[in-house]
């Protein structure tokens, strides 16, 4: 651990790389709004912690700080592009700032994920944006940077002067899973919950297995979620599942499943529940009475019983319960939907639920 001026952090280093699941979001530090609390420029800036793994002597992973590193790089192509074909002087000092720290050779020194990389290079390298790109947290500060500078008429050398006095604590992270101290220290923000996952299956080698899922099942992010949602709403007896746990959720059952059967045997238990859940929400069954019964449902805005029919339908496919069985659980539920949509009483499901495994029991 070791106090650092941002500033030559970011010129020491010959690349900056990101995660796969870290996103540059609305949470952009506006820089030049420092100054106004010190227009002397006399006190020390502290942003606090930033965490980083070292690849090499000079290539950095940025486990959390992101969002410093690229306002700080913003506001340096802003103060080039506001001096750009002004002088002779500025226009070496422009390549200085880019050459110490914005790009290496050709190439960006900031390596983002590929949600952000391409609109990222479009700024520093002065291409044409779209209309909804011009939207985007990255290009709004940087449009606020370039006028405020124009606005308050501010000299290069003075903003220097400000970085200057920005320092942030750099931690480095080689003995922590990078994956896992980003979740700690971000889970109050929404994260995408899925490219989370998804790290967690490739460090662990099992990803081939989930990439079929995806591709055969749910393409759709909203669809995978619905799924795992429903699948660890029984696993784990959730009462009100938390979205933004998802993530965390997944972890917890991998783990503790994986102490009792291979990596790939589990991925295709999980594998067979994700087309178990698919006939479910798609209706697709052979058997007509299923058939019948399961369109029922849906027409009777069933959603929120998946989770225990997936469960049951488990259980059916192991031959754990008849036929007559599943059917007879089906027509029970069916039943309550039809009342509850008669009625307009949210009848509370779990009530059924405890009837139902009553009636599992005694089976």
């Amino acid at each position: 651990m070791k106090v650092v001026n941002l500033l030559e952090f970011i010129n020491n280093a010959r690349d900056l790389f990101t995660l796969d699941y870290a996103r540059c979001d609305g949470e952009l530090v506006n820089f030049l709004d420092l100054m106004t609390e010190d227009e002397q420029f006399t006190q020390k800036i502290d942003l606090g912690i930033i965490f980083v793994n070292q690849k090499s002597i000079d290539q950095y992973t940025i486990v959390d700080g992101l969002n410093r590193i690229v306002s700080l790089s913003l506001l340096l192509h802003a103060i080039c592009e506001c001096y750009k074909k002004t002088t002779v002087q500025n226009t070496k000092a422009i390549k200085t700032i880019r050459n110490k720290y914005l790009v290496r050779n050709t190439a960006s020194k900031l390596h983002l994920n590929e949600a952000d990389n391409e609109l990222y290079n479009k700024i520093i390298n002065g291409e044409r944006l779209s209309g909804h790109e011009k939207a985007r947290p990255m290009f709004v500060l940087l449009h606020n940077f370039w006028l405020q500078i124009k606005e308050e008429k501010l000299q290069a050398a003075k903003i220097f002067t400000m970085l200057k006095k920005i320092s942030v604590t750099l931690v480095e992270t080689d003995d922590v899973s990078k994956r896992n101290l980003y979740y700690k220290l971000n889970n109050s923000r929404s994260l995408n919950q899925i490219s989370l996952i998804e790290d967690f299956l490739k460090e662990n080698g099992i990803e081939n297995e989930w990439f079929e899922i995806r591709k055969r099942y749910y393409p759709s992010e909203n669809d995978i979620i619905s799924f795992l949602k429903d699948f660890f709403v029984t696993k784990f007896h959730y009462k009100q599942f938390k979205p933004e746990r998802l993530y965390e959720s997944f972890v917890n059952y991998f783990e503790t499943m994986m102490q009792y059967m291979s990596e790939d045997v589990l991925m295709k238990r999980l594998k067979r529940s994700a087309g178990l859940y698919y006939n479910i929400i798609n209706v697709n069954f052979n058997n007509d009475e299923l058939k019948r019964i399961f369109i029922q449902i849906k027409k009777h805005s069933g959603e929120d019983t998946y989770a225990y029919i997936l469960d049951v339908y488990e259980d059916y496919c192991d031959n754990n319960i008849s036929e007559s069985t599943f059917l007879e659980i089906l027509r029970t539920i069916d039943e309550y939907l039809q009342n509850r949509q008669n009625t307009g009483k949210n009848i509370e499901f779990n009530e059924l639920i405890q009837y139902l495994n009553a009636f599992l029991a005694c089976k």
